[in-house]
């Protein structure tokens, strides 16, 4: 099965948050944030402008909508509540 997002919104595989602090602990589940980084997976058709499959983007915390899907969890977020992407940093219009 493959989902195709809608008026404007991307499909996107949330990258998991960090299991350990920068002092070597481990966090239990309950203490870990939630996610706000992912991979893009699917853009509406006709595309979504400067963002394409396998960008890895921010997203404004506990925005969009949570899907199950293949024993996979997935997030559908706005394309506005899109904050950031990675880019290489030679991509960086001065």
């Amino acid at each position: 099965m493959t989902i195709q997002p809608l008026n404007e919104h991307v499909l996107l595989r949330p990258v998991d948050a960090e299991e350990r602090t920068a002092g070597g602990l481990y966090l239990p589940d309950t203490a870990r944030e939630k996610p706000s980084e992912g991979v893009i997976l699917a853009v509406p058709t006709g595309g979504a402008e400067g963002l394409a499959i396998g960008d890895r983007v921010i997203y404004k915390a506990h925005t969009g909508e949570e899907i199950r899907a293949d024993r996979e969890t997935f997030r559908l977020v706005p394309v506005g509540e899109l904050l950031a992407k990675y880019v290489e940093a030679d991509e960086i219009a001065a």
